[in-house]
């Protein structure tokens, strides 16, 4: 038997569109990251990779901000036992790791440059003391290298789907400008990384369906590499689990089909190449038991419970996830503050997409994405921290957001007219709702909403705090509810008024009824110093704070465009295609 057997997909031109889309986004996120940690959980990140680079544990320690955080007790855990007085950040150990080259070259950009980390430890004018400024800058530059690659390996998955070089190239760039994926690479947060594993992983399957395809059996590297980034997903945040048994199931049955198909095309004879489906297996599983022993290890370590992720109080708690299911799902889907129909718009031509996509390979994908969004969309919406503030967008989403993006790649590749007339409207807005997420602070949109909501909606006459300051926080979660719900407060909406204020050039202290519409005369003001002007861009506080160069970013994201754009050119020419 001698069936047809298809080309690879994937051929030099597509690599070439794939760095030209690196190229292009990394030059955009890196102008406008934070760099330095723009929440309490992100310096938590970012004081255990330190803690592991200068001493080969995770506790916390050794930095005035490690030692804040200690004594301040927020978003860090108490040891087990022998380990009491130690203090743990409650997050993933992967992400840790990842981490580590970034700080070690951090750690050597100080070296030559030791004027800013002098300038960078004298205290602000808020009383904060900072150290390592460059190992920050560098580790917080991890996101965006993170959301470019994987803005790259989208545009390689969607040509093995099927899907032609120009739709893969705007699939992808329209994936990293037009949706909640732009502001989420310049934050600090664990959901890129995660992210762009699970991406990775399924991008891995891919190749092996494509190896089945050509009646071959995939080779042990990418099976092994497909586990790995299950595994490193898990370990870089362990909500990404339900997506992650979704991705590792589906690679067992993408096996199990390819290697009957192999049999059927063979029968009678005997295939080129012998078959050894049992070490094949090893090394897809081998990756993934291996990285469940370093998760079940370093929680025994470090809280003296394998199953405790430090979370424990929370996931004990029987509240987590009583939240009703249709006002979280409702909450994720059209929330002004963070809906998808307003943080990535494009995916309102979901379902022509995946009409389109029929017949698209791997067979797999269509149905792969129903069961994503079960184990994406469901654990979120029965939690009351559904909104992930103080984050811009539905961040918990933000791992099944390339998976579903290939549904508008396939819309515009093959729909008509009116539909990507459709889809360029629709990437328009997209394009509008990201940028005051870049150009104003998260961070300090969330800081202003949270003082005009307690104006809007003050505690009820006579409420008493209890002493543990539970009922304070019920109202104050109650707020944030509020704050996603309601036009005035939400963002991007009300950043897009601070950011007017700005450029107005009145100063930092904001009309609550000019920016979130509250009919009171009162004026608040954002606290913290990254909070004023565009501080929290990387390089506007390099330049203000430190006293440091604007040449160098500069010239560094010319140089990316620059070379962004020629690839693109040469990759999309027609005569090359």
């Amino acid at each position: 038997m001698s069936p047809y057997v298809r080309p690879y997909s994937v051929r030099n031109g597509d690599r070439l569109a794939a760095w030209s889309v690196l190229l292009v986004l990394l030059a955009v996120y890196t102008a406008t990251f934070a760099g330095l940690p723009d929440n309490p959980d992100a310096e938590v990140e970012f004081q255990t990779t330190s803690a592991l680079a200068r001493k080969g544990t995770p506790a916390l320690g050794g930095t005035p901000e490690a030692e804040a955080l200690r004594e301040a007790g927020r978003d860090v855990v108490p040891g087990g036992p022998g380990r009491e007085q130690q203090r743990f950040a409650p997050f993933g150990l992967g992400q840790a790791a990842v981490g580590l080259p970034f700080y070690f070259a951090g750690r050597a950009l100080a070296l030559a440059w030791p004027e800013f980390e002098r300038r960078n430890a004298e205290p602000t004018p808020d009383g904060v003391v900072r150290s390592e400024y460059f190992a920050h800058l560098l580790v917080g530059w991890r996101d965006p290298l993170l959301g470019a690659l994987t803005a790259f390996l989208l545009v390689l998955t969607a040509r093995r789907l099927g899907m032609g070089r120009r739709a893969a190239w705007i699939t992808a760039v329209t994936y990293g400008l037009a949706t909640f994926a732009w502001p989420q690479a310049r934050s600090t947060l664990s959901d890129v990384q995660a992210a762009f594993l699970l991406l990775a992983a399924f991008h891995f399957l891919c190749i092996a369906g494509e190896h089945f395809d050509r009646l071959r059996s995939p080779r042990l590297l990418d099976l092994a590499w497909l586990g790995a980034c299950l595994g490193g997903a898990v370990l870089t945040r362990v909500a990404v689990l339900p997506q992650a048994a979704v991705l590792f199931a589906a690679a067992l049955l993408v096996a199990r089909r390819g290697r009957r198909r192999i049999a059927r095309a063979f029968e009678g004879g005997s295939p080129p190449v012998r078959e050894r489906p049992l070490l094949r297996l090893v090394a897809l599983w081998l990756p993934v038991v291996a990285c469940a022993a370093v998760l079940l290890w370093a929680n025994a370590w470090r809280f003296g419970d394998p199953l405790n992720t430090g979370r424990g109080r929370t996931f004990s708690d029987p509240t987590c996830f009583s939240y009703p299911p249709h006002l979280g799902l409702l909450g994720l889907l059209v929330a002004p503050g963070k809906g998808l129909v307003w943080m990535a718009p494009g995916l309102l031509l979901l379902g022509w997409g995946l009409r389109r996509a029929d017949g698209s390979k791997p067979w797999i994908w269509p149905s792969l994405l129903v069961w994503l969004a079960l184990a994406s969309f469901l654990p979120v919406a029965l939690t009351p921290d559904w909104h992930g503030a103080p984050a811009f967008g539905p961040r918990y989403l933000l791992p099944f957001l390339p998976f579903a993006w290939l549904a508008f790649g396939f819309a515009v590749e093959r729909g008509g007219r009116g539909l990507r007339l459709a889809a360029v409207a629709l990437t328009l807005f997209g394009l509008l709702v990201q940028l005051p997420a870049s150009l104003v602070d998260p961070a300090t949109h969330q800081d202003l909403a949270a003082q005009a909501a307690r104006i809007q909606w003050p505690a009820p006459p006579g409420a008493e705090p209890a002493p543990d300051g539970s009922a304070g926080r019920e109202q104050e979660a109650l707020r944030q509810h509020h704050v996603q719900w309601d036009w005035g407060f939400a963002a991007p909406w009300a950043q897009w008024r601070i950011l007017r204020h700005r450029l107005a050039g009145l100063g930092e202290e904001f009309p609550v009824d000019e920016i979130f519409q509250v009919d009171s005369d009162r004026r608040i003001r954002a606290a913290g110093e990254r909070s004023r002007g565009f501080r929290h861009l990387a390089w506007v506080d390099l330049a203000e704070r430190l006293g440091g160069p604007g040449w160098p970013p500069a010239l560094l994201c010319t140089l990316l465009m620059g070379a962004g754009i020629v690839f693109a050119v040469r990759a999309l020419d027609r005569t090359r295609l």
